[in-house]
């Protein structure tokens, strides 16, 4: 409001009134109001845009294994414990699909990746295997467990010599072993050992199949989908050949390829490199471990096996690569069954498209 006021000679002028506290007290609040309800659609749309990245991320994973497939005729072969396994895992051998072939020319496979030589392939840090919505990914760890396998070429002295641990960086995406057993005792959720079976869309925890059991449909012979009976797509121990697409029966859009592990879940030997760091199953109903880890921070770092499930930080669930190439969002609430049945590439299952 603008009042006049009197000078003189008779004229008037008119001065502005200032804003009183309780008009400026109101509009203080009213901009808080504003930037409350705007602040939820900002960071709603900052993670889109993070999801949107991740979900790119296992897009060009999943086609760098599509472009192995074409060259090789086989998924990549994790170099882990078997005949002459060196320890490599399956993500090192796409490196020439991802176009980072100078990276892939510094690995020697036919030795170990302990090896001192192979030092500046474990300091790498390669921003496509890491989700942006994971706040603890993306940076050289040098605490690493790595499988430990003699160095023929030259010594395999540690990055770490005072604690005898590698350099590595944690991924977000992990290759799937499928619906093998995951760990002992009387719960799946156990931290030590590798006993029970869950596996043809839910073994029980005996061992037996909950299912009728068919010949496809039997118990896995090794520890984390490893052996004869494998049914994921990456077999860590390299006891099992090496997957093809005709040996994924129950269909490419109906099995998990990768999917994601949050990084807190990670333990020490999570590292990229290795067979042993990027391969999970999905005997542990997803999130669980991260749920746990976030509750008791020391369960990660438990056992060297402690969390092989899949997890995220996006709300609600993971992003996962199917074995078609395409990436599918899987809701936490996905029944176990099911959840089972899409870890397994040769399970029998019959899944519905409605059912995740």
């Amino acid at each position: 409001m603008i009042r006049p006021i009197s000078v003189r000679g008779g004229s008037t002028v008119r001065c502005p009134r200032a804003f009183t506290l309780i008009e400026l007290l109101v509009v203080i609040a009213i901009i808080a109001v504003l930037i409350a309800l705007l602040l939820p659609a900002v960071q709603a749309a900052r993670e889109a845009a993070r999801r949107m990245q991740c979900v790119n991320n296992l897009k060009q994973i999943n086609l760098a294994l599509h472009n192995y497939n074409d060259t090789v005729g086989s998924y990549p072969y994790c170099g882990g414990f078997g005949t002459g396994g060196k320890g490599w895992g399956w993500m090192p051998m796409i490196l020439n699909q991802l176009e980072l072939g100078a990276l892939y020319n510094t690995i020697n496979f036919s030795d170990s990746c302990d090896c001192q030589s192979m030092s500046t392939a474990r300091r790498i840090v390669i921003n496509a295997f890491y989700c942006p919505s994971d706040p603890n990914t993306g940076r050289l760890n040098n605490d690493r467990t790595t499988p430990g396998v003699a160095c023929l070429g030259g010594p395999n002295t540690k990055d770490n010599p005072s604690t005898n641990l590698q350099n590595g960086m944690v991924s977000n995406y992990s290759g799937s072993y499928g619906d093998g057993y995951n760990n002992s005792g009387s719960s799946p959720y156990d931290t030590t050992g590798s006993s029970l079976r869950y596996g043809c869309g839910g073994c029980n925890g005996s061992g037996s199949a909950a299912e009728t059991p068919t010949a496809d449909c039997v118990a896995p012979t090794g520890a984390y989908g490893s052996g004869i009976n494998h049914r994921g797509l990456f077999d860590y121990r390299s006891v099992s050949p090496a997957v093809t697409i005709a040996s994924i029966t129950d269909g490419l859009s109906n099995t998990f390829a990768l999917g994601e592990v949050a990084s807190v879940v990670r333990s020490q030997s999570a590292v990229w490199y290795t067979s042993t760091g990027a391969t999970n199953g999905t005997c542990l109903p997803m999130n669980w471990t991260l749920q746990r880890c976030l509750r008791e921070p020391t369960y990660a770092t438990a056992n060297s096996w402690s969390g092989r499930g899949f997890s995220s930080f996006h709300s609600s669930g993971a992003n996962f690569g199917m074995a078609d190439g395409s990436v599918r969002f899987i809701k936490q609430t996905v029944d176990q069954r099911t959840y089972n049945a899409l870890g397994s590439r040769r399970g029998g299952e019959v899944i519905s498209a409605d059912a995740y």
